[in-house]
């Protein structure tokens, strides 16, 4: 079996490659950062987010009485972004922008390793160009870190770092409970490469495991008596988890597979890399190293099985729950890929071609997951202008506004962290709505922030205050947003702002 490959590229080949790799990374991170500026939090990475505020200066600080569904690595790493980047909206997202160049940087080492400087440049195309890692890596969700945690601790149980291996998988599971998935790939991984000149080091694992997961669970178990454990909430709020009717089986199958098929963007990049994945399955002329082609086939068969259990299992039927699948293609695909005999030649222009076309695949999607146009992907762009409305809004408003809340809860947690100028309330309906306004002391500023999304709903909602004597009146239109004034008073009219933008 063949040694692993240097880091240190050899060649114009390496040098070309090497370079190709580092810029495609770049240029992932010059477009994360910029739809990073573009579109807000969403509904749970808003959550997520007021949770990291509030663990820093507040009477609750290990959050011993607060009820988190997901275990607290995230949130104790976005605290101290957040309190670096002074609560600034890309602070919060700086966490994942973070991971997302890091796992890329752990992907093309790792190939590097496997088969050399090119095939890291593959991968690293590959992931720079996915468009789940677009449209999630300027997110506030837990999947990019926990991906990075996972796929790290992989790459270090194959190099043989044993401690790092157990801290990072622990890591992994303590950020997102889907990270129970690398326990699962990781004996896989060792299994594979395993020699008898090097004994895994299952010690040393443990140990790295055990530095984590002791401490976490230890402070799981001081909350027991003022909050259920992270892990209850999470099953509950996962459906709860169970086995899907087998009659049910075909049709969320058929829901999954065109999502599946956004892995690689286009169809054309679908087809491509189903014709690598084909082509290098059935080659057998390649026995140069049998660990990779190993390597290879698990994290294929792992990636199916993935597929399978959220088929089996019932998942939401949500795109970012494949995102874990994208560091396993960027490596399956330089395991598997035949050798190239000859660098000129018909099949080695076969091979380039289909390389090829997985890259152009994802690269034609690269414009619709920086506008959030995936399916059942992010829906931050429906919500531009909120931070924006929400400021003008908190500068200008008189003492003892009230806000209405109806569908930016979990927003208002985090723009409106501390804020002692307006009062929030939520409302159910219409008639709730004209109670409110009418147990208010009179001339009591009432606001009402909307997107403009829901505008159905809106108007029916509109239709019924108005007949109850109720009027509303636009104080400001930011991209996505609308912000208007509530009223008894017909003749009132918004002039909280001098001037409209």
């Amino acid at each position: 079996m063949s040694e692993p490959a240097s880091l240190r590229p050899s060649g114009r080949l390496d040098l070309a490659a090497c370079l190709a790799a580092c810029g495609l990374l770049l240029l992932q991170q010059a477009w994360a950062w910029e739809a990073a500026g573009r579109w807000p939090l969403s509904g749970d990475s808003s959550l997520y987010a007021f949770q990291a505020l509030h663990w820093w200066g507040e009477p609750d600080p290990l959050f011993l009485a607060h009820w988190p569904d997901k275990p607290p690595v995230y949130i104790w790493l976005q605290s101290l972004a957040l309190y670096l980047g002074r609560n600034a909206l890309w602070a919060a997202k700086s966490l994942n922008l973070a991971a997302a160049v890091l796992t890329g940087l752990v992907l093309m080492l790792w190939c590097v390793r496997l088969r050399g400087w090119p095939s890291a440049a593959l991968a690293a195309g590959v992931w720079s160009l996915n468009p789940l890692v677009l449209a999630w890596a300027p997110s506030g969700l837990t999947d990019p870190l926990m991906v990075l945690w996972g796929t790290a601790a992989l790459w270090l149980a194959w190099e043989g770092r044993w401690f790092g291996a157990g801290l990072l998988l622990a890591l992994a599971l303590f950020t997102r409970q889907a990270g129970l998935a690398y326990l699962a790939i990781l004996p896989g991984v060792v299994h594979v490469r395993a020699r008898p000149d090097t004994p895994v080091g299952w010690k040393s694992l443990l140990l790295g495991f055990a530095a984590v997961a002791v401490p976490v669970q230890l402070w799981d178990l001081a909350r027991w008596h003022a909050a259920p454990s992270f892990w209850t909430l999470g099953f509950e709020h996962y459906a709860p988890l169970g086995i899907v009717p087998l009659r049910d089986w075909w049709s969320r199958l058929a829901e999954w597979v065109p999502l599946a098929v956004e892995l690689t963007g286009h169809w054309s990049g679908a087809v491509s890399t189903a014709v690598l994945l084909i082509w290098g399955v059935v080659e057998y002329r390649s026995h140069e190293d049998r660990r990779r082609r190993w390597l290879g086939f698990w994290l294929l068969a792992v990636a199916c099985g993935w597929l399978a259990i959220h088929v089996m299992l019932s998942f939401s039927i949500w795109l970012r729950y494949l995102l874990p699948l994208v560091p396993l293609l960027c490596l399956v695909l330089p395991c598997l890929l035949p050798r190239l005999v000859k660098p000129v030649s018909f099949r080695g222009l076969l091979l380039l071609l289909a390389a090829s076309g997985v890259l152009f695949g994802e690269a034609l999607y690269v414009p619709r997951a920086q506008h959030q146009y995936l399916p059942t992907g992010p829906r931050t762009r429906e919500l531009a202008g909120l931070p924006d409305a929400v400021q003008r809004l908190q500068a200008a408003a008189p003492p003892e506004s009230v806000l209405l809340e109806r569908e930016f809860s979990w927003h208002y947690l985090y723009l409106l962290h501390g804020d002692t100028v307006l009062n929030r309330h939520g409302f159910a309906d219409a008639d709730h709505l004209v109670d409110l306004l009418h147990e208010l002391p009179p001339g009591t500023p009432v606001f009402w922030m909307r997107a403009r999304r829901d505008e159905p709903e809106t108007g029916r909602l509109l239709t019924k205050l108005a007949q109850a004597g109720v009027q509303a009146a636009v104080c400001i239109e930011i991209e996505k947003i609308v912000l208007q004034e509530l009223s008894t008073d017909p003749g009132r009219r918004c002039d909280l702002f001098s001037a409209r933008p």
